[in-house]
């Protein structure tokens, strides 16, 4: 991944119902996907599949809040 990622407090309270085995199963796929560009270690169940999907979006979008916040004063400039 180029950009940097934000796992915002927002995306963290969204975790907290979770298992401790559900929370590592969503991050550790989630840094397959996404930073490592590897295969998965673990299939996920349709279940599992949409609450990771879930997540990956809040966090793509609080990564492009990051990113947008950070570029908009030098745009100004």
């Amino acid at each position: 991944m180029e950009n940097p990622i934000v796992i915002s407090p927002r995306v963290i309270e969204r975790m907290k119902n979770m298992s401790n085995e559900e929370k590592h199963l969503i991050l550790e796929t989630f840094v397959s996907d996404e930073i490592l560009h590897t295969e998965r270690r673990h299939a996920l169940t349709p279940i599992q599949e949409l609450v990771y999907m879930m997540f990956r979006d809040a966090v793509m979008r609080e990564s492009f809040r990051h990113r947008a916040a950070s570029f908009a004063p030098a745009m100004i400039s």
